[in-house]
């Protein structure tokens, strides 16, 4: 029989019996087909075999000082190991940190940078979700544009997972600069999206007006009404001389945006759903011609709904800049 399976009431009467008629121990085990541990077992606890229940070893932490990591690093954001110093923990780090991996409200993530906003730039940015507030629907006729970096390696050249210790560590290149990059540009609407372009990390405004006469006005002209209005940041070469003569020689509308504002352009969102599907399973890439081909390709992937959705969230984005006085959103 498997090792572990208590003796039956069956096998006890026959141990017994056996033994009344002075056979050993040794014997009894192959008679009854059972390990010669447990007979002994049997024989020496006699009417206690059975009932003593045995006990690992005793926590060093109760449950509710388990819950102070968990509340701890959520309200403190704090650091394992800061975690444990700071309730004074007689386990390890490691275990810490397994504790907080067990948490169903706490995810191990990065911060997410955000610009540094001056008075100037809150008091902009109030301004302009005041002058925008009452708008709805209105924002489906926005076409929001940005650029955005790719790296061979990553995102920022830094990848993160929970290790299994059963299986060997895991390892992504490391090379200088993200071992080469892309710039990649792009514009989208409530209506769908400028195919995207990969553009020099030089660029002027000549560049500029050259990328928008090819894609922008192609895109506008497929927009279902013709008043539409253009979103940019606040870039030098979106602010030349020769790139707003061309706006008003093209009769663009260019919304007035407030400059340190990526919270409020929905576009961000779009990037971080491509950088989703670009790396996904951490992936990397050996060459600037293979990372373009994954962009492209991720990029008609984007469903026409996310674009709805993130067009759809302007108005709360900016109730958020209003109830935050002009302060960093959570978008």
């Amino acid at each position: 029989m498997p090792r572990g399976i208590k003796l039956n009431e069956e096998e006890k009467g026959q141990i017994k019996a056996y033994r009344d008629c002075g056979i050993s121990n040794r014997q009894i085990a192959k008679k009854i087909n059972r390990s010669l541990t447990v007979i002994n077992n049997f024989v020496k606890l006699k009417q206690n075999y059975g009932k003593i229940k045995r006990t690992g070893p005793v926590p060093k932490i109760t449950p509710r000082e388990k819950r102070s990591i968990v509340t701890t690093a959520s309200k403190k954001k704090l650091s394992a190991s800061k975690v444990r110093d700071d309730l004074q923990l007689p386990i390890t780090v490691r275990r810490v940190r397994q504790i907080l991996s067990e948490s169903m409200t706490l995810k191990w993530t990065k911060r997410k940078s955000k610009p540094a906003l001056k008075i100037h730039h809150k008091t902009a940015r109030l301004e302009f979700a005041k002058k925008y507030m009452s708008w709805t629907h209105e924002w489906h006729n926005v076409v929001f544009s940005d650029e955005k970096k790719f790296n061979l390696d990553g995102p920022d050249g830094a990848q993160y997972y929970w290790h299994d210790l059963r299986k060997e560590k895991e390892f992504c290149f490391s090379r200088n600069f993200g071992g080469g990059s892309v710039m990649v540009w792009a514009a989208f609407s409530y209506y769908g999206a400028t195919p995207i372009c990969f553009i020099s990390t030089k660029m002027n405004s000549t560049n500029y007006i050259e990328l928008l006469d090819s894609e922008l006005i192609r895109f506008g002209e497929s927009m279902p009404n013709e008043e539409w209005i253009f979103q940019q940041d606040n870039a030098s070469i979106h602010n030349a001389k020769a790139t707003k003569e061309w706006f008003s020689a093209k009769n663009i509308n260019i919304l007035n945006w407030p400059a340190c504002s990526p919270d409020l352009n929905p576009i961000e969102n779009l990037w971080g759903i491509l950088v989703h599907l670009v790396y996904s399973g951490g992936r990397q890439f050996s060459s600037v011609l293979e990372l373009k081909s994954a962009i492209s390709h991720a990029w008609t992937n984007i469903q026409i709904t996310d674009m709805k959705n993130l067009i759809e969230s302007m108005p709360n984005r900016i109730f958020e800049v209003i109830s935050n006085n002009g302060r960093s959103t959570y978008y």
